[in-house]
Parts: C-alpha cells; structure tokens; sequence
C-alpha cells in the first residue's frame, strides 16, 4: 500500500488538477476580499468590509467544503479505470482493501494541503485588505473547521467508495450528491411531521453545519458553540466516516475491476 500511496502522491504532484483547484479556490477567496476592499472606495461607509464578516462567509456555506470533498476526488480519480492504475496496483500485490485505503489516505491527505493554502490567502487577505480584529474571527472558523473535519472526511471517503464502485464517475457524483445532501433534506423536511425522523436528520452532518448553522445566522449559537454540541459535530463526523470507511472496504473485496 505504501508504494501506492508513493506512486499516487508522485502522480498528483506531477498533475494539473490538485493544482486547478486550488488555483481556482484562491481566485476566488482572494478576489471576495478584494471586491469587499473596493468597495470602500465606492462608498466609505460600507459596513462589510471587515474580517469577522469575510470570514463569516464561509461558516454559512459550510457544507461547500463537503462538496469540494467530492469534487477533489473526482479530479483525482476520474480516469483511474480508464488508465490501468487499479489494476496495475493488485498485480503488483496491493489488496483491493488497500488500494482502497490507500486513496482515501492520499485524497484527505491533498485535501487538508489544499484547505490549508486556501485558509492562508483567505484569512491572509482579509487581515490585509479589511478592517478589525483577525484572531477572533479566525478562530471562530477554525474551530468550525475542527467540528467539520471528521465529516468532511468521512464525504471523501465516501466519494473514494462511489467512485470505485461505479464505473462511470458521472454516476458515482450523482450518487454521491444524493446521500450527502438529497437525503438529509428530505429526512429533515420530513422531520416537520415526524418527530423520530426529525430527531435523526438532527444528527447527519450536511444538516448540523447547513441549517444549524444557517439558523445560528438568524440569532443564537453555532452547533459547535456549546459542549453538547461540539459532541455532536464529532459523534456524527465520526459515525459517518466509520460508515461510510465500513461500506467502501466491503465493496471494495467485492467489486471487479
């Protein structure tokens, strides 16, 4: 597995789509802070030119970061059937369960680089370009990040386990989409009538960091604010990766290459 891992970390290194992304995601974070800058120019007393507000952004389009799971690991094995590489890997005496594994190491691996060049051109251009205080705000979103990161995790261990077991990565992204956010927002809409069926949406991580948090924005705490509720974020992060790792290792013994 580790001569795996090797050969795919080489591969990304020496590709463009890491790179494409995180080239794009800069783009865009920088260009938000920049836009929010001029503004001043436009009318000096704008009142979102500031970090807590920029940064503020990204806690309510949290589940964005779920989504730029799933889109990360269909860059990165998009072509994967196409070019052999799975199939060269067991000939060479890697186990489907570790080639399995395997991914899911590298795709978490690249995506936590990838946040983490991101975050510093996002909290570094709002330092520099807006106005107030920037330990606060920054540590409001870090701390949404750790809440977060098991679930985000456990969205590109999932997007690993559709993407080799389907043989088209269209399907596989479609089928993705559906467990990650169709599902939830049936389950809570369902919710509205159904106590139990309420009481479990509370607990899928794209509903505790999507209308949680939407509604935290309207008055009141982040899911994360409290004790009880940062064990939630981490209880269903957890349980959600356990799942979903679960599921990908069983049809990974069982899928045909």
């Amino acid at each position: 597995m580790l001569n795996y891992m090797k050969s795919e970390f080489y591969r990304i290194a020496h590709g463009t789509e890491a790179y494409l992304l995180v080239v794009a995601l800069v783009v865009v974070v920088l260009a938000a802070n920049v836009i929010l800058y001029a503004m001043t120019f436009v009318d000096p007393t704008f009142p979102y030119a500031t970090v807590r507000f920029s940064l503020s952004n990204l806690l309510g389009m949290f589940t964005m970061l779920f989504a730029l799971a799933g889109v990360l690991v269909a860059l990165l094995y998009a072509d994967d059937r196409k070019n052999g590489t799975c199939k060269n890997a067991i000939a060479h005496g890697c186990s489907r369960t570790s080639l399995f594994v395997g991914k899911c190491i590298v795709s978490v691996a690249v995506g936590l680089a990838s946040m983490a060049v991101v975050l510093v051109v996002y909290i570094g251009s709002a330092a520099l370009l807006l106005e107030g205080p920037v330990a606060e705000p920054a540590g409001v979103l870090f701390t949404a990040i750790a809440a977060g990161l098991p679930s985000i995790v456990a969205a590109a261990v999932l997007a690993v386990a559709l993407e080799g077991y389907f043989a088209k990565t269209a399907t596989a992204i479609v089928a993705w989409i559906v467990v990650v956010f169709v599902v939830p927002q049936v389950l809570a809409l369902i919710g509205l009538r159904i106590d139990p069926v309420a009481v479990f949406a509370g607990w899928l991580p794209t509903n505790i960091f999507g209308n949680e948090v939407n509604m935290a924005f309207l008055g009141g705490d982040f899911p994360w604010d409290k004790p009880f509720g940062l064990a939630k974020c981490l209880i269903a992060g957890f349980a959600s990766l356990a799942l979903f790792a679960a599921v990908g290792v069983w049809r990974a013994r069982k899928i045909e290459l």
